[in-house]
């Protein structure tokens, strides 16, 4: 029988359960990041974020695919046809081996040439970064073959089980906090090795509950051309797309190592470990969302796609403010708490990295909407022009001799303006898709909000001059609520408001 398009209500417990591990995952990824800055120093964290970084910019070969495959999963889903379903999976699996399979090949010839003639490794540690240069591919390879599996598993909205092997793999990495203590060899190959173990866990454990309970979770090598040549066209673009991604990404990393040194890859690392925690809430509300839009245009219920569209929007840009705003005010008493003694530039680096990720969460939901329409050949060509546009752009201003913050100011215009661009391609995807309504109920509403929120929480930061926890408390306190009071008023619909208002009497006033 074929899945219905899920409620609002299915959706927020869906979102309940991915935040629940979210939280439990920030926690523990706050805490392991500081243990391993201990543990290995800030040359070897260095080493380990720029080695394995080549082998990241490689990446997009698999998460290509992975859009693809959630994409095309969750479109059959409603329509009902289990064969159409098993065929889709077994060609998303068979083209994810092939990728494995060119990734081993292009990280053993161009990417091994980056990093024995390009990268800028301290003396001594060449072997150890070559190993740990080889567990990076393997973790990869692996990650590859995970993919069709953890789409399968979105596609059919299991977010408890997403959530529940998300907790069991950030105990496997706190545990290496531990171990990497205790074991009688080199740190930074011990950390690569416990690493490529956790993932190989985790790849197992979703494997088997795949098995178990999805049908069409099967390997076959009959490849259906019907099917294949749509995945194949949409992941090729998407191919291109994640390319210029991982290149932009690595790019900034090689420029930073380039120009300054390895204890700015750290520091670079730091502030990315804090974009993906922030960035990871709104992501886990879009992992319940995304699967949810791409059924409302398979069944062509498009006004409930643009409602999905509006809300997620405004709901994302909340808890990203919500989230970011203590750090923008706060950022050096978190930073310094978190890591003691944080490499230089790591504040800065990381609030410029969470006015990125703001810019990106308001829209994304529009960038869902393009791919479940399965058209996505401009944003492709338009993303990836911008990208690697902001490469040469960062190169010339940093070989002019301007400050390391450069890469993520250029960050920032280039998200600005690909982001804005979404809402374009989006309604030339969909005739009914109306532009003026997103920009109305949405991107205005969420921009006057913001702007409320910052004078107010700066206000509130006046009060206390030193910093400690008394200004901590006060300012995150502030922040919060002026977030969740504005957002009530500038991003709630009516029928939400009315939800949360008979909640609320429901709670207060039950008799």
């Amino acid at each position: 029988m074929p899945e219905v398009i899920s409620t609002n209500k299915t959706i927020a417990k869906n979102t309940l359960l991915t935040y629940v591990r979210m939280l439990f995952n920030l926690i523990v990824s706050l805490y392991t990041s500081r243990v391993i800055l201990q543990v290995l120093g800030v040359d070897d964290l260095g080493t380990y974020q720029i080695v394995g970084g080549i082998v990241s910019i490689f990446t997009f070969i698999g998460g290509s695919m992975a859009g693809a495959t959630s994409r095309f999963l969750a479109y059959e889903i409603p329509l009902g046809n289990i064969e159409r379903l098993k065929k889709t999976f077994a060609a998303s699996l068979n083209v994810n081996l092939s990728a494995a399979l060119l990734l081993i090949l292009i990280c053993e010839t161009i990417g091994l040439w980056l990093v024995k003639n390009i990268l800028s490794i301290p003396s001594g540690r060449e072997d150890a970064a070559m190993i740990v240069y080889q567990l990076s591919i393997l973790s990869t390879v692996l990650t590859f073959i995970q993919i069709p599996y953890n789409a399968a598993i979105i596609a059919h909205e299991k977010i408890s089980v997403f959530a529940y092997i998300g907790i069991l793999d950030t105990l496997l990495k706190l545990l290496i906090c531990f171990l990497i203590v205790v074991l009688p060899i080199d740190k930074l190959v011990a950390y690569a090795i416990l690493i490529t173990i956790t993932g190989a866990t985790v790849q197992f454990i979703y494997w088997i509950y795949c098995k178990h309970h999805f049908e069409e979770c099967v390997f076959s090598c009959k490849i259906d051309k019907e099917i294949m040549k749509p995945l194949l066209t949409f992941s090729g673009w998407d191919l291109l797309n994640n390319f210029c991604f991982g290149a932009k990404q690595q790019g900034i990393n090689l420029l930073l190592n380039t120009f300054f040194s390895v204890a700015l890859n750290a520091a670079c690392g730091f502030s990315n470990t804090i974009y993906a925690a922030v960035r990871g809430f709104a992501n886990n509300f879009m992992i319940s969302v995304r699967p949810v839009i791409t059924k409302a245009f398979s069944t062509k219920d498009y006004r409930r796609m643009q409602e999905l569209i509006i809300d997620s929007s405004n709901f994302s840009f909340s808890l990203m403010l919500l989230l970011s705003m203590p750090f923008f005010f706060e950022g050096n008493f978190i930073v310094t708490l978190w890591l003691k003694n944080p490499p230089n530039w790591t504040i800065v680096f990381c609030q410029l990295q969470l006015v990125t990720c703001i810019i990106s969460v308001l829209f994304s939901p529009v960038y869902y909407g393009i791919v479940a329409t399965g058209k996505n050949k401009l944003y492709a060509i338009q993303d990836s022009f911008l990208m690697l546009l902001s490469l040469p752009v960062t190169y010339l201003l940093l070989k002019k001799g301007f400050s390391p913050l450069v890469p993520f100011v250029v960050l920032i215009v280039t998200e600005l303006i690909k982001s804005n661009l979404y809402v374009y391609i989006l309604k030339r995807n969909i005739s009914e898709y109306k532009i003026s309504n997103f920009y109305r109920k949405s991107v205005m509403p969420c921009c006057i909000m913001a702007l409320l929120c910052i004078s107010l929480t700066f206000l509130s930061s006046l009060i206390f001059e030193q910093s400690g926890w008394l200004r901590f408390i006060i300012v995150s306190l502030s922040s919060t609520l002026s977030v969740c009071i504005l957002s009530y008023y500038f991003l709630l619909n009516i029928y939400y408001r009315q939800k949360f208002n008979q909640k609320i009497r429901s709670i207060f006033f039950s008799n």
